[in-house]
């Protein structure tokens, strides 16, 4: 990507095993560090150090069935997985060579359908990250 180009909203998505969320609304990806705090002598506060850090990551997506032999992940993939208790693989990117790709291992830890009267069924998901979050470029290869 350009210097000073914008990521579009649209571009960035995630894949669980090398294969995309189908239909994807959304996502995001949450990273937060635990910070000691320690009382010294030679000050008045408390000097804060960070420690380990966890992270996490969500997504949402119109509920629908792939076509068969689809290479996509759908919300029946995501919740067997889910029962399973697998840990997946998992990335956040555009895909496209030189963007930011963000990657891992996680366990799926929620998954939820809903189905308003009048709209188009929705899915999400929620990811916890086990382990290191990975951040390189992206490189076709």
């Amino acid at each position: 990507m350009a210097g000073g180009q914008i990521y579009k909203g649209k571009d960035l998505r995630i894949s669980v095993g090398g294969k995309t969320l189908y239909h994807s609304t959304s996502c995001s990806i949450s990273v937060s560090t635990t910070l000691e705090a320690i009382a010294t002598k030679d000050t008045e506060g408390t000097v804060n150090v960070p420690s380990n850090y966890e992270w996490s990551l969500s997504a949402e997506s119109l509920t629908a069935d792939k076509a068969v032999g689809g290479t996509q992940n759908d919300f029946y993939d995501l919740l067997q997985l889910q029962l399973k208790g697998e840990e997946v693989d998992i990335e956040m990117t555009t895909g496209k060579e030189g963007d930011v790709l963000m990657k891992g291992k996680a366990y799926i830890e929620s998954t939820s359908i809903s189905a308003d009267v009048g709209s188009s069924s929705t899915s999400s998901f929620s990811f916890k990250g086990n382990g290191d979050l990975a951040l390189t470029r992206f490189k076709k290869v």
